[in-house]
């Protein structure tokens, strides 16, 4: 294992994987609705792909390692759409989104992740790689395609949507804070799928060493809303 993978994975996903699990279990202490359920599944789901992604980098099975290597990444994904949701609460009542609208949300966007597995050769992790995922174009497209415009643009535009609303400068600084929270895990996302897909390995220990402080801006979407819920 290089030193630019043994960063990204152990001290970058690491690090994100330990303080993911505790944010959830912060966020749980608090409260169990709606918000609280949303956000600690966001925290969750990202924690779980992150430890997985650690099991994995010591394991020599070609087939084991890609099945867990999309898992993550299907995690990594999916935790977004828990981020829409809990930001479409904020700007309406519980009540007003239909648990039947919030399910069928969390399927079809799991349904269209899924359909990343069907890609042939989307992802090549083998001994021919020195075990580093290598992605097809193809894959990354499909996957920047599909979390951008399910998830990604409809949560910023909720989200400027809901900061524009505030008059009390307080509030308006705290919802900024989650604005940049959401937009680091964003740039994680971009940034390692397009590392994976370039399979550089000068720029996958740059990106490993960007990622790396992005760790301290995910805490504030804790930060900025995840104090204050009740």
């Amino acid at each position: 294992m290089d030193f630019a993978r043994f960063v990204q994975i152990y001290l970058v996903q690491g690090g994100f994987a330990l303080f993911f699990l505790y944010m959830a279990y912060i966020v749980l202490k608090r409260g169990k609705k709606h918000l609280h359920l949303y956000l600690s599944g966001f925290y969750l789901t990202t924690a779980i792909g992150g430890i997985i992604n650690i099991i994995y980098a010591n394991i020599f099975d070609a087939t084991i390692v890609y099945i867990m290597h999309f898992l993550t990444y299907y995690l990594f994904c999916f935790s977004m759409v828990f981020l829409l949701l809990f930001t479409l609460i904020l700007i309406k009542p519980a009540e007003k989104i239909k648990i039947k609208f919030q399910l069928l949300l969390l399927v079809i966007f799991g349904l269209l992740i899924l359909g990343l597995l069907f890609i042939p050769n989307g992802i090549i992790i083998d001994e021919s790689t020195n075990w580093k995922p290598d992605w097809s174009w193809i894959f990354f497209i499909y996957s920047i395609i599909v979390c951008t415009s399910i998830v990604i643009l409809p949560n910023l535009y909720y989200s400027i949507k809901i900061y524009t609303k505030f008059e009390n400068e307080y509030l308006k600084k705290k919802w900024k804070y989650f604005m940049i929270g959401i937009c680091a895990y964003f740039f994680l996302y971009y940034g390692t799928s397009f590392s994976n897909t370039l399979n550089n390995d000068t720029f996958r220990f740059i990106w490993s060493l960007i990622s790396l402080p992005t760790l301290i801006s995910l805490y504030l979407i804790y930060h900025g809303v995840g104090r204050q819920l009740e």
